[in-house]
């Protein structure tokens, strides 16, 4: 079986690491070479993804093909579709996904949560919204937004001038009611082509300067929103008639949830599940993508915690300092393969399995600090 990914970054490659141990051939698309996928397989093939000849080279040599993010334009996915290529999530999810607008409408139609929205087209309509919806709003764009880029919330009538100048050069503008949420949550669904569904944990997700840091998953955490967010993420995907993992972000509000954000691939938020359950987001979305039944999502251990390793200066990148993270029991380092490290950039991650949630994450900030890189 040759499996496509189009993306070579470290979704791409956690993809292969998890399921080389089944011998498949894993054809990676990547912009550039020796990506972080591409340093793990024999077939990288390097081009544009938006270059159609690129992309038939690359299709025909694939049985089935995924993608590593949602930001490849749709109209290409359409392509190969439309050469005969099985693509999964299809052009017509990531049509909705990709446009946060569409994606909301789409959430309201359907009956699942979100918060207050309106389109943007000029900075009358965010004035209008921001008085009937009061502030602080978020001013977002549309497309290509993530780890806090392309947003900018909004505080008072002086500030709507320059966020619009700001995000209008980015594209298509919405508006957003700001959540003043308990906790930021997750989960990962799975759906296979045949319409198999599992469903993930409910995690707690803590963001640091917009980026996901902690990932805090328990069996004793979110007991009472298990059924809730349950039916949400399966009404979600079978509407969508999704194949694959999609991630769902989620405010908390005492005992409501709203959806934030849909993520037509596997997510920061289920890195954990690679030690921490028995069939980690990345084996499972394999295996719908091939219609393959699904693996068991619960966890193996009572508690586990995932911290991004994000980087901390601009330069190449060299990972030091590990003896102290490799002495510790149950913690496990997952290091990405990106040449240069910048601010704010995901370099890796380590997991940490406990018995206790407060020392798993007392454990995963001390392992954090043990390394740099």
């Amino acid at each position: 079986m040759n499996i496509g990914i189009i993306g070579g970054g470290q979704l791409a490659r956690m993809i292969i690491e998890e399921c080389n141990k089944f011998a498949f051939e894993f054809y990676i698309l990547s912009e550039y070479k020796d990506s972080p996928a591409g340093q793990i397989t024999r077939n990288e093939i390097t081009g544009n993804w938006n270059d159609e000849d690129c992309l038939r080279n690359f299709g025909e040599q694939c049985e089935v093909i995924t993608l590593e993010n949602e930001f490849i334009d749709y109209q290409k996915i359409k392509f190969l579709e439309d050469a005969g290529m099985e693509v999964y999530p299809g052009s017509g999810i990531i049509k909705l996904i990709q446009d946060k607008l569409f994606q909301k409408e789409t959430l309201k139609k359907i009956n699942i949560p979100v918060s207050d929205f309106c389109k943007v087209e000029s900075k009358e309509d965010v004035l209008n919204f921001a008085r009937a919806n009061n502030y602080p709003v978020i001013l977002k764009s549309r497309t290509m937004g993530y780890d806090g880029k392309g947003n900018i919330e909004i505080k008072s009538d002086d500030e709507i001038d320059n966020a619009f100048d700001i995000l209008s050069e980015r594209g298509k503008l919405m508006c957003e009611s700001f959540i003043e949420f308990d906790k930021e949550i997750a989960t990962q669904a799975v759906r296979s082509r045949s319409g198999e569904i599992r469903i993930y944990p409910v995690v707690e997700t803590i963001q640091k300067d917009h980026i996901c840091k902690l990932v805090l998953a328990s069996k004793n955490l979110f007991g009472n929103l298990k059924s809730k967010v349950e039916e949400t993420a399966v009404k979600i995907v079978n509407e969508l008639n999704y194949v694959g993992v999609m991630g769902i972000e989620m405010f908390l509000k005492g005992d409501k949830i709203l959806v934030n954000e849909l993520a037509p691939r596997v997510h920061n938020s289920g890195h954990y599940t690679i030690e921490g359950s028995y069939c980690s987001q990345f084996e499972n979305h394999v295996r719908a993508i091939l219609d393959l039944p699904l693996g068991n999502t619960e966890l193996r251990n009572d508690n586990a915690v995932m911290i991004n390793i994000i980087g901390e200066r601009n330069g190449e990148a060299r990972l030091t300092r590990t003896v102290s993270l490799f002495s510790k029991d149950k913690v496990y380092l997952h290091i990405y393969g990106k040449k240069e490290t910048k601010k704010g950039r995901k370099m890796g991650h380590i997991t940490v399995l406990r018995d206790d949630l407060q020392d798993a994450l007392n454990t995963a900030n001390e392992a954090r600090l043990d390394i740099e890189i």
